[in-house]
């Protein structure tokens, strides 16, 4: 807020262009102390900015009259000025938004807004330039119905939509989903969401309805999900000792030379599918596990064997009591 506050001129008049005009301002009477840089009004309503830190006026200006607040929608459309929630202050020259003459951005009005659609209580107006007699604002139109958004789990079935259905944005007619009895997927309410299942899903109790036909109807009412299936990878066997010894191929087959010594093993003849490792390659890399059978039971012993990685003869190296590979390295 302004302060008022005693200053003093370096000459009789305040205002600019005149043979005693003030061109600097003082704190005190020995003109000794610039006034701070900022603007100042005399009781005319005549203005003057102090700039440099040296207390230096500028020209001076009379005021105008001051616009009046809004709080105003806006957007490169009539739909998004309406139906965003973006709002921010603005200014008219008037007391009401149809008798308004152009919109601005700053109380003294001397700074224009941007030219887009503003809105108001539910009616819109396009400025389309600067003009002060009302000729580039708009006369009102009415807003177009606001439809908030959502986002919802969508499936053929309810179990789909509650628990692995694709999530997506979608617009109600409604402010919330358990009143609301039309879906659509645009904001503009002019698509109808497809038949199908469509569930909120919340950290409490998620809840779902069922659009039918093809114009977005659902109920009034919503239908709490049902718990969701836990998926889990299982070994299935005959008998115990066939899924904890024989278990079941979850690691990577490849074939290799039996274990031998690190320059035998690069002539030796190569076995078929002999070994498994839990590495994400196609052959084992250092820090992975080899394995002897498919259930991962058995790690391969301490020693070398060799591999042909795509017509690389390489040596795969194995130690410490626990089928960890140690080294990769090419045959020489």
């Amino acid at each position: 807020m302004p302060t008022l506050a005693t200053y003093y001129l370096n000459n009789t008049v305040w205002v600019s262009g005149q043979t005693d005009s003030a061109t600097v301002l003082y704190t005190d009477a020995e003109l000794s102390s610039f006034a701070p840089n900022g603007w100042y009004k005399d009781n005319n309503n005549v203005y003057r900015e102090v700039t440099g830190g040296s207390g230096a006026l500028g020209n001076s200006t009379t005021c105008t009259t001051c616009g009046t607040a809004f709080d105003l929608g806006y957007g490169a459309s009539a739909f998004a000025a309406c139906c965003s929630g973006t709002t921010a202050t603005f200014y008219l020259d008037a007391s009401t938004f149809a008798a308004a003459n152009n919109v601005w951005s700053n109380p003294l009005l001397s700074s224009f807004a941007a030219n887009q659609f503003y809105s108001f209580n539910s009616k819109s107006r396009e400025k389309t330039g600067n003009a002060t007699d009302g000729s580039d604002f708009s006369a009102e139109t009415n807003c177009a119905t606001c439809f908030p958004a959502i986002g919802l789990q969508f499936g053929s079935t309810a179990t789909i939509g509650c628990c692995t259905g694709a999530s997506t944005t979608y617009y109600m007619n409604q402010p919330t989903f358990a009143a609301s009895t039309v879906l659509y997927t645009n904001a503009s309410g002019t698509a109808f969401a497809p038949a199908g299942f469509y569930a909120l899903i919340t950290s409490g109790s998620s809840v779902y309805k069922q659009v039918t036909g093809n114009a977005g109807s659902m109920p009034s009412s919503t239908t709490t999900c049902s718990a969701c299936a836990t998926a889990i990878s299982l070994c299935k066997g005959t008998s115990a000792d066939d899924v904890c010894c024989t278990g079941c191929a979850t690691f990577t087959n490849f074939s290799g030379t039996p274990n031998g010594t690190f320059n035998g093993v690069c002539t030796a003849t190569i076995g078929s599918n002999n070994y498994w490792h839990n590495g994400s390659g196609t052959y084992p890399a250092a820090g992975d596990t080899v394995f002897t059978n498919s259930g991962g039971t058995t790690t391969a012993s301490n020693g070398h064997f060799s591999i042909d990685d795509g017509g690389t003869r390489k040596v795969v190296s194995i130690a410490g009591g626990n089928g960890v590979v140690a080294d990769v390295t090419n045959c020489a």
